[in-house]
């Protein structure tokens, strides 16, 4: 492996970037021994204090861990070890995303009801701008991603519940890093985007009119389906 050196404000993101970079690439696999602080220090040229914030950084997310007198290992990923932050999404399995998924349709579910009863007039207009780009995206799958994304978060925000909101954000992060790709593929294309449109536009009014329970019917009809495509295209 090559390492480089880095610099910036903070040196040890950098470093703790590089890590995961070999990890996803493969140049480091579960069950790899990293080398020692001291030596990792040399190659990045850096101090060693900020190898052992990068190494902790990423003992948080779950993927490395420490054996006492024998080193720091490369772990698999373990979805009984998901921490926030989410850097970790690359190394997520078919069955993880599955899970991902359930736990996006019992947040998102509850937002939409929620934020039914308690959005404001400007949380209105953010759905609604959220919706225009997606309407205007004419093709364009990056534009109709970030709409959608941001019709999600919005929702989010309009509960006005600071929790949520970043564990929607969070859940949405995960989501963008493991199968965004393919997302633009089968959900931004074609007479899919035109129905992504449609449940788009049955939650926002079912949230501009009141209606928790049709938001949270609205939202969970939408996500099922959203669901359904994706596993037929990735499996």
């Amino acid at each position: 492996m090559n390492y480089k050196r880095v610099r910036g404000k903070k040196i040890y993101e950098e470093v703790a970037e590089t890590l995961i970079d070999f990890i996803k690439k493969g140049e480091l696999k579960p069950g790899d021994k990293l080398d020692s602080v001291e030596k990792l220090a040399k190659s990045f040229e850096v101090g060693q204090s900020t190898i052992r914030e990068a190494l902790s950084g990423l003992r948080t997310m779950g993927l490395v861990e420490v054996r006492h007198g024998e080193g720091t290992f490369v772990n698999s990923f373990d979805p009984s070890k998901f921490q926030l932050p989410v850097n970790i999404a690359f190394l997520m399995k078919i069955e993880d995303i599955k899970e991902l998924y359930q736990v996006r349709e019992i947040l998102e579910v509850g937002t939409a009801a929620q934020a039914a009863l308690v959005h404001t007039e400007d949380d209105l207009l953010e759905l609604e701008k959220a919706i225009i780009v997606m309407e205007n995206a004419n093709g364009n799958e990056e534009l109709a991603s970030s709409g959608d994304i941001d019709f999600h978060l919005a929702i989010a925000n309009a509960t006005h519940n600071k929790l949520l909101i970043n564990l929607m954000s969070s859940v949405s992060s995960v989501i963008s890093e493991t199968i965004q790709e393919a997302r633009k593929v089968f959900l931004y294309s074609g007479n899919t985007i035109e129905d992504l449109k449609t449940e788009h536009r049955k939650i926002y009014e079912a949230i501009k009119n009141r209606k928790p329970n049709e938001a949270r019917q609205a939202m969970l009809e939408h996500l099922q389906t959203v669901q359904k495509r994706l596993f037929q295209y990735i499996e």
